[in-house]
């Protein structure tokens, strides 16, 4: 729009004159007659003057050059209008619009008077955002209008008219009248949107009302605002606005149309076009006639692009768009026309071709802000529907939530079972075992009777062992660290184990019992020995377990590069629904299962485990009353000593070959975790522990304690409650998160009856007072570690008397540091090293200082600090008096 209008300027400016002087006929009807059309256009230099009287305009237009071309920034003419009233009006007015000039000054000639005016932005007009003069014309009468335009900048051919005054103070008040309906548009939709933004935090309510400031200061200057109020007037201002606009604007649309979620190159288009428009800011500033090229040429840029964008989001149904688009095309027709007519493309017009310009911007304005408004409106549906969705995904997750509880109150239940059961799967053997091992120590079993009695003892022993393997694997298999080793192994090796464990059970039972072995086999096979065997016995013995009459099969073959063994039995049999459930943890069939055949529901649990880990998987076949048939499934690696077997002749003797030792003798090790953030208590319990023959790890803070939980095995720990770094209570919960089941003892001088029950109710195996009673506490450790304590514990009485020089030898630094703390009235970490001195003092046998420091600490505790003062000054003087002690007892010794 506004390039044409340059191009336009470039071709006025290269060839403009004017034809011989004519006659302007002032008629009635009035009409438009732009005098540049009728009158004649001279250069005029800095020292040219205008004509002194009637008399002297013909020799003065005789030695003026006409103007050929007018400046595009800058420059100086005369037009010499001949005029002659032919209405019966006498009062008009001399016109001059569609520019903003700085001085226009005309002179109007009779042959008896001339009449001087002035006008433009740095004069004082006489109608109200108007340039113009009223002037008298008499009736019948001829003149002469010189009019000189002087300006630094010609943006557009000025127009200048001779209108009626009454017509022209109407078309003033019509012309005011759109002009502040136009701009109160922009300045009211402005604050609005600025008030929501504040509210909301919307940013594009704020670059909107961003974008409404630009124009409305941009086309103040247009109408002559800035000089009519203000009385200020600068052309350095005159598109430092529209120089801004696509900056603004650019702003504006990338968020009002989401841009930045569907089109981010787009973005980057709109702020480069919007930066490169602003620097061009200082030139505008500097070279008005610059500015009005630069402003052209940026917002017709912008203006094009944003439409392009506007178009392309409303096609893909983004309906705010719509509205933008709306928005750039009221925009853009006003100046359309504009420009159509400066060009001579469209037929002149007498209107303000400005006030089009403001109007199709104000409209602009006006789309933008129902634009805003429905992307609003979008936003509020979405956040309903989305309100929506999230109520349906909590109602799903309730759902799913309850799943998940109903599932763990299954499984809780199905574990509470299955403890009720290890208790009777452990307790019956161990009553055997531990009967037997009475009457032999008691000399109530006779020596004939004695070998029986240890093969019961080893019976049994093996069972409890066997139950305990299950339990371990299958912790193992929760936490995910069931290993598997592969390694070359005879498989005939590892399925004779099963008939040399089994077969003879199995035929003492009354059953039959068959091996088969369905040839080709290979003779070695890469595979974990020890797991194998274990599934097969799983399933083996699971068969004998449910089977009373008929036979169990064991068949082997290779198929498909799949190793399978089928464990298939004549037993009761399953049910489908049985068959689903079958494998899961601590599964058994109804709670008559385990009364009738015992077992803790984990075998088979951990079978399939085991043949995942090996490449297979274990399916069940089996009917009701006929059978089962369980087939291990599992990769088939040979190596290259491996050999394929024909028949059962070339496979040879390879039943296992192994001794059960008559005596089995292991030293039991207790490895003990020790938290305590105190050096000296650590060094007396760690000492008092390595006493009792256990292996102790002592770390100063809970999150060393965890660290050390994660990188080994512990048979039992003792975990200090009040530590630096992490607190025990903290350390305590994340090694139960961990899955860890070792026994975890309170050690803390924190020694209240409600004190001991919180720590047994968060999971605490038990507690253990600070300072120790070493009775009590070997008794403690000795429990929970299954051990017997011979020996005295206490320690000897130099190494005790050692410790206890060390420890009297730290006073000094604790002293320093309960006057620093008191000093800053730092009371929790006061109530911190009381507490500590409390617990180790008496452990030292420092009777008077764990005293008072037992007093102090219950005041610190109860915020008595009324109190704190005189006990702290016993107690310094308690810990001064222990250090002197010990000086002088090693003086005398």
């Amino acid at each position: 729009m506004r390039l044409l209008l340059i191009i336009f300027s470039i071709i006025l400016c290269s060839s403009f004159a004017y034809a011989d002087q004519a006659v302007l006929k002032l008629t009635q009807p009035w009409q438009y007659q732009n005098l540049h059309h009728v009158g004649k256009a001279y250069e005029a230099s800095s020292s040219t003057r205008f004509p002194q009287s009637w008399d002297e305009l013909s020799a003065w237009e005789s030695i003026h050059e006409p103007l050929k071309k007018r400046a595009l920034f800058s420059g100086r003419y005369f037009l010499v209008t001949k005029v002659r009233n032919e209405t019966p009006l006498n009062e008009f007015v001399l016109y001059p619009y569609n520019t903003v000039l700085s001085k226009i000054e005309s002179r109007i000639y009779t042959p008896e008077t001339v009449l001087r005016v002035f006008s433009g932005g740095k004069v004082e007009n006489e109608f109200a955002f108007h340039y113009g003069n009223q002037v008298t014309l008499e009736p019948n009468q001829d003149y002469y209008i010189v009019t000189l335009f002087e300006s630094d900048f010609f943006y557009t051919p000025v127009k200048l008219t001779i209108e009626p005054l009454r017509d022209f103070q109407q078309e003033v008040v019509y012309e005011n009248l759109i002009m502040t309906l136009c701009f109160g548009v922009g300045i009211v939709l402005g604050l609005y949107n600025l008030l929501i933004y504040i509210g909301s935090k919307d940013i594009t309510h704020f670059y909107y009302a961003l974008f409404t400031c630009v124009w409305v200061f941009a086309w103040s200057h247009f109408f002559h605002i800035p000089d009519e109020l203000f009385g200020f007037y600068s052309a350095n201002l005159h598109w430092l606005g529209f120089a801004l606009a696509p900056l603004t604007n650019a702003l504006f649309y990338i968020h009002l149309l989401k841009l930045k979620d569907v089109h981010p190159n787009y973005v980057s288009i709109s702020i480069w076009l919007g930066v490169i428009a602003a620097l061009g800011l200082p030139f505008c500033i500097l070279f008005p006639g610059f500015g009005f090229i630069w402003a052209t040429l940026v917002t017709g840029l912008a203006l094009c692009f944003g439409l392009f964008v506007g178009i392309k989001r409303w096609v893909e149904g983004f309906k705010p768009a719509r509205y933008f688009v709306m928005a750039y095309i009221a925009m853009a027709i006003p100046n359309m026309v504009g420009n159509l007519t400066n060009l001579s493309l469209l037929p002149e017009s007498s209107s303000n071709l400005y006030l089009y310009g403001l109007i199709g911007t104000a409209l602009d304005a006006l789309l933008l802000a129902f634009a805003v408004a429905d992307k609003f409106r979008i936003t509020s549906e979405e956040n309903i529907e989305l309100n929506k969705n999230l109520e349906a995904k909590v109602l799903k997750r309730t759902y799913e939530l309850e799943q998940v509880a109903s599932e763990l109150r299954d499984a809780s239940e199905a574990k509470s079972r299955f403890l009720a059961n290890m208790s009777h799967e452990i307790r019956t053997p161990m009553t055997s075992i531990i009967g037997y091992a009475d009457g032999i120590m008691l000399g109530d079993i006779k020596p004939h009777e004695r070998n029986h009695a240890i093969s019961v003892i080893l019976q049994n022993s093996r069972h409890v062992l066997g139950l305990i393997n299950d339990i371990l694997d299958m912790s193992k298999i929760e936490a995910n660290k069931l290993e598997v080793e592969l390694v070359e192994s005879n498989l005939f090796q590892a399925i004779a184990h099963v008939d040399s464990l089994l077969g003879k059970q199995i035929r003492d039972k009354g059953l039959e019992f068959a091996l088969n072995y369905h040839f080709p086999l290979p003779d070695f096979v890469v595979i974990d020995p020890t797991r194998l065997r274990q599934i097969l016995l799983n399933l083996t013995s699971n068969a004998m377990k449910f089977t009373t009459v008929g036979k169990i099969s064991i068949d082997v073959a290779c198929q498909n590069e799949r190793l399978m063994i089928t464990v298939r039995d004549t037993g009761i049999g399953m049910t489908a629904d049985e068959q689903k459930e079958l494998f899961s943890a601590f599964y058994q069939a109804d709670s008559s299962t385990s009364r009738k055949y015992g077992g803790t529901g984990l075998g088979l649990n951990i079978s399939k485990s085991l043949a995942r880990k090996l490449d297979g998987d274990i399916s069940v076949e089996s009917e009701v009353g006929s059978g089962t048939a369980f087939t291990l499934t599992v990769g088939l690696y040979t190596t290259e000593k491996t050999k394929w077997v024909q028949s059962l002749a070339q496979i040879g003797d390879v039943r296992e070959q192994g001794t059960i030792p008559d005596e089995i003798t292991q030293e039991l090790k207790g490895e003990v975790l020790l938290a305590e953030d105190n050096t000296d208590n650590s060094k007396l319990i760690k000492r008092i522990l390595e006493r009792m023959g256990l292996s102790v790890t002592a770390v100063e803070n809970g999150q060393l304690a965890v660290q050390a939980v994660l990188d080994g095995d512990f048979d039992l720990i003792l975990m200090d409650i009040q530590m630096p770094v992490m607190d025990g209570e903290q350390a305590f919960s994340f090694i139960q998160a961990t899955g860890c089941s070792t026994p975890v003892i309170a050690l803390t001088a924190n020694t209240m009856q409600h004190e001991i029950e919180r720590y047994l109710k968060l999971g605490f195996s038990d507690h253990l007072a600070k300072p120790i009673d070493r009775v009590v506490f070997s008794q403690k450790i000795a429990y929970y570690l299954d051990i017997q304590v011979d020996e005295e514990v206490d320690l000897p009485e130099a190494e005790f008397y050692q410790l206890k020089q060390q420890y009297i030898s730290g006073l000094h630094e604790q002293i320093i540091q309960i006057k620093n703390q008191a000093k800053y009235q730092d009371y929790d970490a006061l109530a911190k090293t009381v507490h500590a001195i409390k617990g180790t003092a008496a452990m030292f046998d420092c009777i008077d200082i764990h005293k008072i420091a037992n007093e102090l600490d219950v005041k610190l505790k109860n915020k008595q600090l009324e109190c704190v003062e005189v006990q702290l000054t016993e107690l310094l003087g308690a810990m001064t008096a222990a250090i002197e002690s010990e000086k002088q007892q090693t003086k005398q010794a």
